[in-house]
């Protein structure tokens, strides 16, 4: 059995991976799973344990890394939304992600994968394809937020927020919604990638600069997605 001693304190992004990690080997090897009960079960249907009469093997924290190595069943088996709401097509999420981003060791998430500059083309390459913008956040006071906010606005384009912009406790009304979207800009953030692979199937856009500077760092996760990813998430348009 491949087995979580311990969930992780980490953000809720980062359970799913570690989470989704462990039923992807699991089923690779043909072996059950088993985790610690964690606060996926309020927005999936998530099985914690299936039992097979293997040795148990701790699995060690892990993330992007293994994400695409690993893949051998759809994410969107694995996480099936307890429920979720029902909006239009041709919506479009933007997320931007504040708060831990700014410690020194990823503040190349903040600097690089999340400029201005990228969320202005990409909001003007979806003008006449997307209907209404959800705008979601974790940090208001955020430079990025307030420019886009500006953006959406001089720009006369539709959009509301997401509920945990004004509530930090209301991260799984936005992690739904967020999976809902047909389009997506997409941050560095696991918690807006995890979302793109649950739920709606989606056109997810994300930053050129953001993608060279890690194929660059030879970061794995997105060294794969830039050489096309999966079915469960790949890239539809690099700004």
């Amino acid at each position: 059995m491949i087995v979580i001693p311990n969930i992780t304190t980490a953000g809720f992004g980062n359970k799913v991976f570690y989470y989704n990690n462990m039923r992807q080997l699991a089923a690779a090897n043909g072996e059950g799973f088993a985790c610690p009960p964690w606060e996926g079960k309020i927005v999936f249907d998530l099985t914690l344990m299936e039992a097979t009469d293997t040795q148990a093997k701790q699995l060690p924290f892990c993330l992007g890394e293994k994400f695409f190595e690993w893949s051998t069943i759809p994410t969107r088996s694995i996480f099936k939304l307890k429920e979720f709401p029902i909006i239009d097509k041709n919506h479009c999420s933007i997320h931007l992600r504040g708060t831990d981003f700014h410690d020194e060791s990823r503040i190349e998430s903040v600097t690089v994968g999340q400029r201005e500059q990228y969320y202005f083309d990409a909001i003007d390459s979806l003008k006449d394809e997307v209907d209404h913008f959800h705008l979601f956040t974790d940090d208001q006071n955020m430079p990025q937020f307030k420019s886009v906010l500006k953006k959406l606005q001089d720009s006369n384009l539709s959009y509301s927020f997401g509920q945990n912009t004004a509530d930090r406790g209301s991260f799984a009304a936005d992690f739904l919604l967020m999976s809902q979207c047909e389009y997506m800009i997409s941050s560095p953030s696991t918690f807006n990638i995890a979302a793109g692979f649950v739920g709606v199937e989606k056109k997810i856009i994300h930053s050129k600069d953001w993608i060279d500077n890690r194929i660059e760092r030879n970061d794995k996760f997105w060294i794969d997605l830039a050489n096309g990813g999966n079915d469960d998430y790949s890239i539809w348009r690099l700004v």
